[in-house]
């Protein structure tokens, strides 16, 4: 059986790829360029910006948070379940970034705790002092255990976002360390640090979102295949706070449900998906 999921799991990202690589080649042209941002600390953040051939008009924007140890070139890959280009071709104005400690940016890992959240913020607010972007249409993309460093700075920005997407983000540090059995993530600290902890745990802070809220999860997630607790613990912590809306997968904004409807697993199945939720939620 382990051997026909990884066939089947083959098959489907060289479909996802193949019909990913062709729409591209079809797709409206897209525009980068590449500029470094100065944290409060002082490390230069190099990121990247995609963007349509014509932004005579301001634009909306998205600013992509990568996942665990990912640097922001990972959105420029097949692998990332979505991509910087297609989002811009989507139509926005989109940010990319090394966080600290990756690619090449300076710094040491932060695996998104507070140095993260100060870079998301100084991100949110470049976007929102461009030119070419509408400041009242900001949006985030989080990517799993990139909801740590999303959610946290969202959270203390004084920007005004629209909306978040979280990408089956792992919630806290139960969920992160797979039950304390993968403790990479935790740098040498323990399960009981919570000085550590509490910083990087999106659960805590996603009650003070003052946008909308978006959780996609898959029937199998793409880290802990049977692990979907954290989908639910998210939206019990957004439904408990103050929110504009929130909204889990394709059940209706607001509906926290008991016995969630999934995403059916797969690459192809899920860009699909985010592609056409963000097209709702730059409309929106």
């Amino acid at each position: 059986m382990i051997g026909l999921e990884r066939i089947l799991g083959g098959l489907d990202r060289k479909l996802a790829t193949t019909i990913r690589v062709l729409r591209a080649r079809r797709g409206a042209p897209v525009h980068a360029e590449d500029l470094i941002l100065h944290s409060t600390v002082g490390y230069e953040i190099h990121a990247r910006i995609h963007k349509p051939a014509d932004t005579s008009t301001p634009r909306p924007a998205v600013l992509m948070c990568p996942g665990i140890h990912d640097p922001g070139h990972y959105f420029s890959t097949w692998m990332a379940p979505i991509t910087a280009e297609e989002v811009a071709r989507a139509g926005c104005v989109v940010l990319t970034f090394d966080p600290a400690g990756r690619g090449k940016s300076w710094g040491e890992e932060d695996y998104g705790g507070p140095e993260h959240q100060d870079e998301v913020r100084l991100a949110l607010e470049l976007l929102a002092a461009r030119p070419d972007v509408d400041a009242d249409r900001i949006g985030i993309i989080s990517i799993s255990l990139g909801i740590a460093m999303a959610v946290g700075g969202a959270a203390s920005s004084n920007v005004s976002l629209s909306w978040l997407m979280d990408w089956e983000g792992p919630c806290d540090r139960e969920i992160i360390t797979s039950g304390g059995t993968i403790m990479a993530p935790a740098s040498g600290h323990t399960m009981e640090d919570d000085v550590y902890w509490h910083p990087r745990e999106a659960v805590r802070h996603v009650g003070r979102l003052k946008c909308g809220y978006l959780r996609l999860q898959a029937e199998r997630d793409h880290a802990q295949p049977e692990e979907k607790r954290h989908a639910t613990r998210m939206m019990r912590a957004a439904a408990a706070g103050n929110l504009p809306w929130f909204q889990l997968n394709d059940h209706p904004r607001g509906e926290s449900p008991d016995r969630p409807v999934w995403l059916p697993s797969g690459r192809l199945a899920m860009n699909r998906t985010m592609l056409r939720k963000v097209m709702t939620l730059i409309r929106d």
